[in-house]
């Protein structure tokens, strides 16, 4: 049988009641027999401690019920706390251990990180000495600036060949560089490098004087170097001398005027034939014209008035072929071109009167297909008519060999665009071969006996002068056929500038 908390005082009270009792009823009994019956009425003494004896039960039962209540609610109070601390003691070690795995992670990773690093740094230290090695073997200046630092960072040691100048001034004097760079460029290089700050890049040619008073020509390029933020935060670039690559295009360039000089004094004599015939027609005007003057004056009763329509003529010869002596003389001078709306048809007409008389002797049949209203073009009326005039001759001495009657000449002119006008010289000669047509633009090349090959060159460099194009197609029957393109000419008021006018103004 199990007792609760309640039963265990009650019994142990009782058990105290009854015992004190029957100790006390054991006590009136000794002491009865010892006095020999003679003792008091104990009847009431009994009864008093009867209830001592209660009443001290009652007290006992109720102390031993609050020693109970205490030492369950103590008991209790340690199970919580000791339920408490064992899950404490659990969170705890779970707690723990996930944070010492968390640590071996961090640890792993902390490991492979400082490993990754150590062989980052072994890459990087390799890497910069290649770089350097790199830097202090190329010919050109390698250079590093600073947009924090607002300097020069590195240089390369090909800046004390190229400069003549020590890198170790840089230290003192940063800008010591800029010094060297040539007066008339030094300006625009201080405005260059100041917005490259801006822009983040650089590209610009100047020449610097060394010390010694050599000029030299140098290629300045810089590129932004970003962080992992995408900010720049410096500028790398490198400054290379290309002053042989200048000297070189001086020299080609004088060398192309020499040259075009030269064409052009070829192409004064190939015209000089055909002018001859132009030239003797007004002159053989003027005289005749002249010779009638002397006729009426020697009558001696002509009114000089009636003599006036006659003289004009004679001026009106006189200029024209001072007009075609100019055309000459400007074709083997180095002068400006100038540039003009031209109606090309009117180019044309003009041309084939001059070379009328050469395309007779040839026995060639001459064919205009002419698009009426084509708009003007802007050119050089003199270059354009001898582009023309040698285009015309050379089909013509490409169709000598052939029979007559199939001597065909066709001029042809059309709009190809909306900007560009197409003229066409179409020959029905002997054609090109493969190799004469892949080389048929080349400077000295050439099919005619005792020909100069630079006819085609010139006239070709001519075009392009003018901002067209010149080329050649074989036709399909026989023959060959020269295509050259011209701009169409644009207004003041459109929408070409001044600017864009004058770029083709160029000397020839």
């Amino acid at each position: 049988m199990k007792l609760d908390n309640r039963t265990y005082p009650a019994l142990f009270s009782l058990l105290y009641i009854v015992t004190g009792w029957l100790w006390l009823l054991i006590d009136n009994l000794v002491l009865t027999v010892w006095m020999g019956g003679a003792a008091p009425a104990l009847l009431p003494t009994v009864l008093k401690n009867t209830v001592v004896i209660i009443a001290s039960g009652g007290l006992f039962y109720g102390l031993l019920r609050v020693h109970i209540h205490m030492t369950c609610r103590t008991r209790q109070q340690q199970e919580e706390i000791e339920e408490q601390l064992c899950c404490a003691r659990d969170d705890l070690e779970t707690r723990v251990q996930e944070r010492t795995t968390e640590l071996l992670k961090m640890n792993s990773t902390l490991t492979q990180q400082m490993a990754s690093r150590v062989q980052m740094e072994i890459a990087l230290r390799d890497s910069e000495e290649r770089f350097r090695q790199l830097a202090e073997h190329i010919r050109e200046v390698f250079w590093v600036y600073g947009i924090v630092e607002e300097r020069v960072l590195y240089v390369s040691p090909a800046y004390e060949e190229i400069w003549g100048r020590a890198v170790q001034s840089f230290d003192e004097r940063p800008l010591d560089w800029l010094e060297a760079v040539h007066p008339d460029d030094r300006l625009r290089i201080q405005e260059a490098h100041v917005d490259k700050h801006r822009l983040g890049h650089l590209d610009v040619e100047y020449r610097i004087v060394r010390p010694d008073g050599a000029i030299r020509w140098i290629w300045d390029r810089g590129f932004p170097v970003r962080d992992q933020t995408d900010h720049v935060y410096r500028i790398a670039g490198l400054a290379e001398d290309i002053t042989a690559r200048k000297l070189a295009e001086d020299q080609l360039r004088r060398q192309q005027v020499d040259l075009a000089r030269m064409s052009r004094l070829s192409l004064a004599v190939e015209l000089a034939s055909n002018l001859a015939h132009e030239l003797n027609q007004p002159l053989a005007a003027i005289v005749a014209y002249a010779q009638a003057c002397l006729t009426l004056l020697r009558q001696g009763h002509t009114d000089p008035r009636e003599l006036v329509g006659t003289f004009e003529g004679v001026v009106n010869q006189g200029l024209r072929a001072s007009e075609i002596i100019r055309h000459l003389r400007q074709l083997v001078q180095r002068q400006v071109a100038m540039q003009t709306p031209l109606d090309i048809n009117a180019l044309l007409h003009a041309v084939i009167h001059y070379a009328q008389l050469e395309l007779r002797q040839a026995r060639i049949d001459l064919h205009l297909e002419l698009t009426e209203s084509l708009p003007k073009t802007l050119a050089d009326d003199l270059q354009i008519q001898l582009v023309v005039l040698y285009l015309i001759r050379n089909a013509v001495d490409a169709m000598c060999q052939m029979p007559e009657g199939s001597r065909q000449l066709i001029v042809r002119t059309a709009l190809a665009s909306a900007d560009w006008i197409l003229v066409t010289v179409h020959d029905t000669g002997h054609g090109l071969s493969p190799e004469a047509a892949e080389r048929l633009f080349q400077p000295f090349f050439t099919t005619k006996p005792g020909g100069m090959g630079l006819g085609l060159p010139v006239s070709r460099s001519i075009i392009e002068a003018q901002g067209g194009q010149l080329w050649a197609t074989p036709n399909p029957d026989s023959g060959v056929s020269f295509h050259f393109t011209l701009p169409v000419y644009a207004p003041a008021h459109s929408p070409y500038s001044d600017h864009e006018l004058d770029a083709h103004r160029l000397p020839h």
